[in-house]
């Protein structure tokens, strides 16, 4: 584990007993899923083994009893793909992140005026997790996130957002609990400078990533005040398009977002 600050340190020195997995297959073959899912043609056993750390032994008795249970399958060629289990538990989750109406009705009606890719994050269990997207009308299109997305959030517009919001020993934890990947040449990789980003974000009430989370993409995030915890509305765009119209898609966001959910 990667630890990027001291205070973060102390922060998951308290509730790392609750954060270590108590059943370690259970983990294990959660990371294998994981890894063949990143995969678009599936994984060889010895290619799942090298992902998750796993001796090949321990590799194969757990595809064996995921593929059992129907989580994972086997193609003639010896690759492990996602099983039919998983389209089940996919829809399952689609429907239980389904956050109402209005907030969809509130994306589409941004995604018609903008013509760009709208998108929500929240808050679940630790991570700044993409609810809903919508695309918009533009003959090119920023490259969007999928539902249940929860990766490099501190990278990402939403994230930024809700971590400059969370309280301080969240972000500590966070920061504490992920790797701060560089995936581009623009990321920000520096706790230091995200928490000064984070003052300038609390400060302006909304966030922006010009290509940090992917080159050639800008997006920009406001929060939505509904529910239990915030909502970050996400509006993305080509970056060349972004930097003429982002004080625009701002004021259409702010107006629109006031429209459905007036204070």
């Amino acid at each position: 584990m990667k630890i990027h600050s001291d205070p973060a340190k102390t922060a998951m020195e308290k509730v790392s007993p609750e954060l270590r997995p108590r059943v370690q297959s259970v983990a294990r073959a959660t990371a294998i899923l994981a890894a063949i899912g990143n995969e678009s043609t599936g994984m060889l056993p010895r290619d799942v083994s090298a992902a998750v750390g796993l001796s090949r032994p321990a590799t194969y008795h757990l595809l064996h009893t995921l593929a059992q249970v129907g989580l994972v399958s086997r193609t003639p060629d010896g690759r492990y793909v996602l099983g039919l289990r998983i389209g089940t538990l996919a829809e399952a989750f689609r429907r239980q992140m389904a956050e109402g109406p209005q907030l969809s009705a509130l994306l589409r009606d941004i995604a018609r005026q903008s013509g760009e890719a709208l998108s929500v994050t929240k808050w679940m269990n630790g991570e700044a997790v993409v609810i809903d997207v919508v695309q918009g009308g533009h003959p090119i299109q920023a490259i969007q996130v999928p539902h249940g997305f929860c990766q490099d959030g501190f990278s990402r517009a939403g994230g930024k957002l809700l971590l400059a919001n969370a309280p301080e020993q969240q972000r500590n934890i966070y920061f504490a609990t992920h790797e701060l990947k560089k995936r581009t040449p623009h990321t920000t990789t520096s706790v230091k400078e995200l928490e000064r980003q984070f003052v300038q974000i609390r400060k302006d009430g909304f966030a922006i990533d010009r290509n940090e989370f992917v080159d050639g993409v800008s997006c920009l995030a406001i929060p939505v005040p509904q529910g239990v915890s915030p909502y970050a509305v996400t509006i993305s765009a080509p970056s060349d398009r972004f930097e003429g119209e982002w004080q625009n898609y701002l004021a259409m966001l702010r107006e629109t977002v006031r429209a459905y959910f007036p204070m």
